[in-house]
């Protein structure tokens, strides 16, 4: 366990990852979206998902153009689907 955690570790704070990941983020709540699903302790999770969860919440209260609109619908599917109770019951039982 200590290789893998020393390895996630390494990779996720690698500079040329970091500088891709920042490319890739077009929106800035979306660096909330992906603290969530990097975060590898799961004490942390929950306060991570609900940052993210908030952070696109607010984001739909507010005007969007509609690419953000979709990303927006597609982050909060994607939480669900990664996330929720249901999706967690069903990876220990299967």
């Amino acid at each position: 366990m200590g290789r893998l955690l020393k390895y996630t570790c390494h990779v996720l704070h690698h500079p040329k990852l970091g500088a891709l990941l920042d490319k890739a983020l077009e929106f800035p709540w979306q660096q909330t979206l992906l603290d969530a699903f990097i975060e590898w302790r799961p004490d942390y999770l929950p306060g991570k998902i609900n940052a993210a969860e908030r952070a696109i919440a607010a984001r739909f209260c507010e005007p969007t153009d509609l690419n953000e609109q979709i990303a927006l619908e597609d982050a909060l599917q994607t939480l669900h689907l990664l996330f929720s109770k249901d999706a967690a019951r069903d990876r220990f039982t299967n």
